[in-house]
């Protein structure tokens, strides 16, 4: 029934599979970026590979007809039409918010915009006994609960490796002694991160909990085991090259020299003012001068953030740049196995009454339904994903490898805490949370507080604006005097 929700559902359901590659992807690879451990297009290359994998490989193959259970499933079982149309207009607002919300950089949470949706739709059907608010409160307590946590289990950690480890004469012979024990909370605390946040097909979240702890604490001391005879004698050997500092010598004096010319460019303005040029080519690079000075002008505003925080050494910062990537890599992993039913779900829901004309509370997922969804979400986060990696990995507070890979474990650790506490929290929220709590090591001047509170202004306003977007959209087409008006009677 209803052929053209269904085709009109695989377009809407692309779309906000790319919305949330563009928005939400980022945030596993925004620290590496920030940190310069990765190139945008490596990180980009590297996330959509472990986006891709998590999606089709771990995606949940069955999912709940309506997610996180917040409506009542029971109301539509006689108008099954009615929920079909409804999760269409839920697949199209929250896409439609979270382009808006990625053109104005703003990372808000698609878990939060896909569930304001839906009860959008499901209060304009049937009021306000549709809804389990219960599940509501949770999702509000969370804005508050998860970032704080998260905040504080970075600051926590960054204070203390900061003050006993990094900032030490002898850093880099504290971390190199420490970092197997890193490397095992590394894999320790990602393992358990997949197994109750990524890994919905295997049905991990139904381990046992000492049996997770068990093999979460298995590799992490093969990993660290590895590190101990394997990495360190090789980066003994790399810091000890007799071509490394030559190398660096090298890029300085090339780094110098285009500086140099740069400036000698400018101060010539040879490129506006020359007089071979004819106007419609000195107004051409004079726009092209005038992006020059804007992109200084934020480069600089970024130098002068970055500027109070504190310095670790250099060769310190390239032990944990491995560390930090690897955690990115599973962070990213997690999100494409969990975060793609945010919008193949409501698809699934779809394909299923389309298919039997009928409400199930578990809905099959076919495996192309989930690669459908991985490539919209590697298509977001190639075109759009480097505007929340520049927000979360520069322009809210410095981020060096030492601090990236500790704020990819606190918000894992956090959402660990909160799954296993049945708590609805947000990747984005944990992100945010424990960049923030880094910045604030470095003193209250380190954290750009104005980009702050529209980010959290974001997250206040996605439920609301996604829900009275669903809620509109549904409405519309529903209660109109024409075809669509037969699903009340469910006799199309």
């Amino acid at each position: 029934m209803y052929t053209w929700i269904f085709i009109c559902g695989l377009i809407f359901a692309f779309y906000n599979s790319w919305g949330i590659g563009a928005n939400d992807c980022a945030n596993s690879f925004a620290t590496s970026v920030g940190s310069k451990v990765l190139t945008l297009k490596q990180a980009t290359i590297i996330a959509a590979i472990f986006e891709f994998s998590g999606a089709v490989l771990m995606g949940s193959h069955v999912t709940s007809a309506v997610r996180k259970k917040i409506v009542e499933t029971n109301i539509f079982e006689s108008n099954p039409g009615a929920l079909m149309y409804g999760m269409l207009c839920a697949d199209l607002s929250s896409a439609i918010w979270l382009t808006v919300a990625t053109y104005f950089k703003l990372p808000v949470s698609t878990t939060h915009s896909i569930i304001g949706a839906i009860v959008g739709f499901s209060l304009a059907y049937n009021g306000s006994s549709a809804i389990n608010w219960d599940k509501i409160y949770l999702v509000i307590a969370s804005w508050i609960f998860s970032p704080v946590l998260s905040g504080i289990i970075s600051s926590s950690v960054f204070y203390t490796l900061n003050r006993f480890v990094f900032q030490p004469e002898k850093s880099f012979e504290y971390t190199l002694k420490l970092l197997p024990m890193l490397v095992f909370i590394t894999f320790f605390i990602n393992s358990l991160f997949i197994i109750y946040k990524g890994s919905p097909q295997l049905e991990l979240d139904e381990t046992p909990l000492y049996v997770a702890i068990l093999s979460s604490i298995l590799v992490g001391v093969v990993t660290g085991l590895i590190s101990q005879f394997f990495y360190i004698p090789y980066i003994k050997k790399r810091i000890n090259s007799p071509n490394r500092e030559e190398n660096q010598d090298n890029n300085q004096d090339l780094e110098l020299q285009h500086t140099e010319s740069y400036r000698e460019a400018v101060n010539n303005n040879d490129f506006i003012y020359n007089n071979e040029l004819d106007l419609a080519e000195n107004i051409k690079n004079s726009k092209k001068y005038i992006k020059e000075l804007e992109d200084r002008k934020y480069l600089g505003e970024i130098d002068d953030l970055h500027s109070n925080s504190t310095d670790i050494k250099e060769d310190t910062e390239k032990l944990c740049s491995w560390i930090q990537i690897i955690t990115a890599c599973f962070s990213s992993f997690a999100h494409g196995s969990n975060d793609i039913a945010n919008s193949i779900a409501p698809l699934a829901t779809i394909y299923h009454i389309y298919q039997y004309n009928s409400i199930a509370k578990k809905a099959n997922v076919p495996i192309w339904l989930l690669a459908f969804g991985g490539v919209g979400i590697v298509l977001g986060l190639a075109t759009w994903g480097y505007k929340i990696i520049d927000r979360i990995g520069r322009e809210l507070t410095r981020i060096s490898p030492s601090r990236g890979f500790i704020v990819e474990l606190s918000a894992a650790l956090t959402i660990i805490i909160a799954s296993r506490s049945e708590l609805p929290v947000s990747t984005t929220h944990c992100q945010i949370g424990s960049v923030v709590g880094i910045g604030l090591v470095g003193g209250m001047k380190n954290v750009k507080w104005s980009l702050f509170k529209k980010i959290i202004y974001s997250w206040l306003i996605t439920l609301p604006v996604t829900g009275l977007l669903s809620a509109g959209l549904f409405s519309y087409g529903y209660y109109s005097p024409y075809e669509l008006s037969a699903m009340v009677n469910n006799t199309v």
